[in-house]
């Protein structure tokens, strides 16, 4: 074969092999613009998901099915399924909220957020949900009741609603509060002082009795006739013993008389406490829930 055939057969080979390595060359670069794409539709479907915008999520998903390649993308029909669900969820717990099925409403925003647990528009809800109940709760004074529903509330609640939803706890744990131990330990103390005193001195006013009435009769004994005049040394040294212990007994009066009116105060205080209750403080700041509005309202009372 000469030399120019061989020429034109190896430029009829060149030539045909040229196309493919155009495709060729073609097909890498195009692979990963779809690629790219298909990505950037599912992080903006995954984005508006987690944030509970189901509608805007559902239309990034459907991009990705149409990312040539990705037509029956498992991950992207799933995510559909999952939106259609929560669009459902939601709609139907507006409208159990606005027929006043408060229950329910709330039992289908929590079904939403087992499927969603990033669901924030949920979250949201739910903690708007249980701070209005509780303050309406507040306002009627079941106290114990609205504790419940902000300690509910406080679950799904941001940083700054926490902070009071914590105030709104501590106000009803004041108002629940015994508000008069320490006056109930002055009760107490009053009525034991009034009863040791009282007793002390009965003890004191016994003794010297006694001790006079062992006196007469030793006297009556030892010195029958009143002469004054004892004879006997034995019945004397019993006299002179009896008029010393009346005399030590004698001396005891004054406290005696000491303890009778710190009874008699004590017990006059102890009645004067569980006569009279005590009134609230006329001037202090308050906390309760705004009637108008979701959070605080803070009263300054005169």
């Amino acid at each position: 074969m000469s030399k120019p055939v061989r020429l034109i057969i190896f430029c009829l080979l060149l030539l045909q092999a040229l196309p493919t390595c155009r495709v060729l060359a073609r097909t890498t670069p195009v692979a990963g613009i779809v690629d790219e794409e298909y990505d950037r539709y599912k992080k903006r479907g995954d984005d508006f998901f987690k944030e509970g915008k189901y509608q805007d999520a559902r239309r990034q998903y459907q991009n990705c099915l149409e990312v040539p390649g990705f037509e029956n993308d498992a991950y992207a029909k799933k995510r559909i399924e999952e939106c259609l669900t929560g669009l459902t969820l939601r709609q139907r717990a507006e409208e159990a909220a606005r027929q006043g099925q408060n229950s329910q409403a709330v039992d289908l925003l929590h079904e939403l957020l087992h499927l969603n647990p990033d669901d924030a528009i949920t979250i949201g809800q739910l903690a708007d949900h249980y701070e209005r109940e509780g303050n309406k709760l507040f306002n009627q004074k079941r106290y114990p009741e609205a504790r419940q529903n902000y300690t509910a509330a406080i679950q799904f609640a941001n940083a700054t609603k926490k902070e009071t939803l914590q105030i709104q706890i501590r106000t009803i744990d004041d108002l629940v509060k015994p508000r008069y131990s320490k006056r109930i330990g002055l009760k107490v103390a009053t009525g034991v002082i009034a009863i040791g005193v009282g007793a002390f001195a009965l003890v004191l006013r016994n003794d010297y009795q006694s001790k006079i009435s062992a006196l007469n009769q030793i006297s009556q004994k030892a010195d029958p006739n009143g002469t004054g005049v004892i004879d006997n040394p034995d019945l004397y040294r019993q006299y002179d013993d009896a008029y010393k212990a009346a005399e030590t007994a004698k001396q005891k009066n004054g406290l005696f008389t000491a303890c009778v009116g710190v009874a008699a105060v004590a017990t006059l205080a102890e009645v004067y406490l569980l006569v009279r209750k005590p009134k609230p403080r006329s001037t202090a700041f308050r906390c309760q829930p705004a009637s108008q509005s979701w959070g605080l309202a803070v009263r300054y009372s005169f």
